[in-house]
């Protein structure tokens, strides 16, 4: 202890205050400025790994760029597949279509024919007259027939000479009877 007198004896219990006082607060400072110094390296070292991070990032890009590139080529293929695909298909449909027309057309222009023979006969039909209903339903099959395009003989021959047949009313029953009676 004489030497620790020796060393500090000249000293007061004030300045080994203010010296322990002196220590800490260079500790404490110490310890703030390390704190602060890690705090900044460790925000530092995070920053660091980001950049490096987009970095890597824009390194994939070329990769990425031409992968997309590659599904867009390949989803364009598909769908020139399909609209060609879908090309076809309308065009059978559309032969198709014509097809059926046609046949409805000729089934219409036979229905039409077998009219105008029985209604434009002197045999099966002496009074060149036919009923409303008779009628209306020809016409109908005509319009139907005009709708799928048919025309030639059916306008010139068949439709002037059943614009010509008298037609007769419903209501008028005893001369609906006299037709009905006079046919064969």
């Amino acid at each position: 202890m004489e030497y620790f007198l020796q060393l500090f004896g000249d000293h007061s219990i004030s300045w080994a205050v203010a010296v322990i006082g002196a220590l800490i607060f260079l500790y404490l400072c110490y310890k703030k400025v390390e704190a602060y110094f890690s705090d900044k390296a460790i925000r530092e070292k995070n920053k660091d790994e980001q950049i490096q991070d987009v970095i890597d990032q824009a390194k994939k890009y070329p990769a990425w760029h031409q992968q997309s590139v590659d599904i867009q080529r390949r989803f364009t293929g598909a769908i020139e597949d399909l609209r060609e695909s879908q090309k076809e298909t309308i065009q059978r449909l559309q032969s198709l279509e014509d097809e059926i027309q046609r046949r409805e057309r000729n089934k219409l222009r036979d229905r039409l024919l077998q009219s105008y023979r029985y209604y434009t006969s002197m045999e099966k039909n002496p009074l060149k007259a036919w009923s409303e209903m008779e009628a209306e339903a020809f016409w109908k099959i005509f319009k139907d027939y005009e709708e799928l395009k048919g025309n030639g003989y059916v306008h010139t021959e068949v439709q002037p000479a059943m614009n010509d047949l008298e037609v007769i009313p419903m209501h008028e029953t005893a001369r609906i009877s006299e037709l009905m009676q006079s046919r064969k």
